[in-house]
């Protein structure tokens, strides 16, 4: 059985939905908020060109898909934290 992904924005309505979404996490880019988002919604950059941008101006970037981020959450729901 796979599961079923619905993605809900703060005002409730549904975005997205499905296992292929991609989910960026991003650390120390306050401050360039906007600029990301155009970026991504736009698909001005790849990823890796996007990385070397977001650690040139001191932040970092990761990038994982729905589905997996799931998987990991239900494995640690069923086994508890590692530590």
């Amino acid at each position: 059985m796979s599961a079923l992904i619905i993605t809900v924005n703060k005002d409730n309505s549904i975005f997205d939905i499905g296992n292929k979404t991609k989910i960026y996490i991003f650390d120390n880019v306050e401050e360039y908020h906007d600029e990301l988002c155009d970026i991504i919604e736009q698909n001005k950059m790849s990823y890796q060109e996007l990385k070397v941008l977001v650690e040139s101006w001191g932040g970092k970037i990761d990038l994982i898909d729905l589905s997996s981020l799931i998987k990991n959450y239900k494995k640690i729901c069923n086994e508890g934290l590692p530590f």
